[in-house]
């Protein structure tokens, strides 16, 4: 069971999030050119979607359309909603559950607002980190998983949409003093990893999706991010990478960068760098998709995901609902081709996402809880991914 936030309070244990302090103790460290994995997000649980969990969402949010409105509408219950929300919705018979099916991985998004508070947010800023330190040093030394770290939202907002702060807040870019706040963010992630008792299980990724461009129909395209507003993403990594590197230099840095690709960002970096990519590859939209076509779309997106070669890829997101005729009996083709193409042709892929309830129609058979829950895949039976289901993708 999680450690109870009383008993630890009681016993006045000290905080993960102190002052970083160098190792010397020898460890393993994964090395993201050889090390690939099947991996799972566990969206919902510190970042909180409106589409994920349908009757939650709407017994909670007061009609609002992301987690900055939902504490504005809730006030001084928001905290109590939301702590008992971390306490519920992920527990260690997930992790046994996901080990059981053969994941090996999990990507935890978080908001900044778990790591700092932040002066006139509305995102709650509470007992996150506790939470998130009792299901990761579980899954680690009960399972040995690996875990992303991801920190999903960054101060003023990375992406206009409710995942990069909130809906239509895009004020991260070209701000300093936003890009000091999220420095503050990067201390305090740095210092929970090293602190952690197991900071080689962990890889920090320091920001999800950036896009400037506020026509939110090219989102999930090139076109999303300017390269102006690249040079922004440059210079935030680049100082993500230096901090890290003062502090353990083995921790691996992800770097998911927009929809621009791998190689677009490659030769800003020199090839010493602790750097792997994050590649997010939908299909639900964008592209004339059909659960019938959906593994040729794949295939493409498995065999560029690689870029130039020059640092690892990982897709950390994706997940297998199409934009028209979803079919349910395609399912299970579906998401091995891709576990399997994303295997084969990067170092392997977390789907989006463990628990998905939500109710939301999609055009063909079902609702999105039907293409997006992996939990319900698992109960299903259809974890079996095989490197032969790809081999006409060449």
């Amino acid at each position: 069971m999680i450690v109870k936030l009383a008993l630890l309070l009681a016993l006045g244990m000290p905080s993960a999030l102190g002052a970083p302090s160098k190792r010397t103790e020898k460890v393993q460290y994964i090395d993201w050119n050889s090390f690939k994995a099947y991996g799972v997000n566990l969206g919902g649980w510190l970042v909180q979607e409106s589409t994920i969990d349908t009757l939650w969402w709407d017994t909670y949010s007061g009609g609002a359309s992301d987690e900055w409105g939902l504490c504005e509408n809730l006030g001084s219950q928001c905290g109590p909603v939301l702590e008992q929300r971390y306490a519920s919705w992920i527990t260690t018979s997930d992790i046994d559950k996901a080990a059981e099916s053969g994941i090996t991985l999990l990507r935890i998004p978080t908001t900044y607002a778990a790591w700092i508070k932040l002066p006139g947010s509305q995102l709650y800023s509470g007992n996150q980190t506790t939470y998130l330190e009792d299901i990761a040093t579980y899954a680690i030394t009960q399972y040995g998983m690996h875990i992303i770290l991801d920190v999903h939202s960054l101060p003023g907002g990375i992406n206009g949409l409710t995942i990069g702060e909130a809906d239509d807040h895009w004020g991260w870019f070209n701000n300093q003093t936003n890009f000091n706040f999220s420095m503050q963010v990067m201390d305090k992630v740095i210092a929970f990893i090293q602190n952690s008792g197991h900071p080689e299980s962990y890889t920090l990724e320091p920001i999800n999706e950036p896009a400037d461009n506020h026509d939110l129909s090219v989102f999930g395209t090139s076109a999303a991010l300017s390269d102006a507003g690249a040079a922004w993403v440059l210079k935030y990594i680049q100082a993500v990478l230096d901090r890290v590197a003062a502090v353990n230099s083995k921790i691996p840095v992800m770097f998911q960068g927009s929809f621009k690709g791998e190689e677009y960002w490659s030769g800003n970096f020199s090839a010493s760098e602790n750097l792997v990519f994050d590649v997010h590859n939908y299909y639900f939209q964008g592209r004339n998709t059909t659960s019938l076509n959906v593994p040729s779309y794949i295939c493409t997106d498995a065999k560029a995901t690689p870029g130039d070669g020059k640092f690892p890829t990982y897709v950390g997101e994706w997940s297998i609902q199409a934009l028209y005729n979803n079919s349910f009996a395609l399912r299970e083709r579906n998401l091995n081709y891709g576990l399997s193409a994303f295997h084969k042709y990067s170092h392997g892929s977390s789907y989006w996402t463990w628990k998905f309830s939500g109710n939301a129609t999609v055009d063909g058979q079902g609702k999105q809880a039907d293409y997006w829950s992996y939990e319900a895949f698992i109960d299903r039976g259809y974890f079996h991914p095989n490197a032969s289901i790809v081999e006409h993708c060449t």
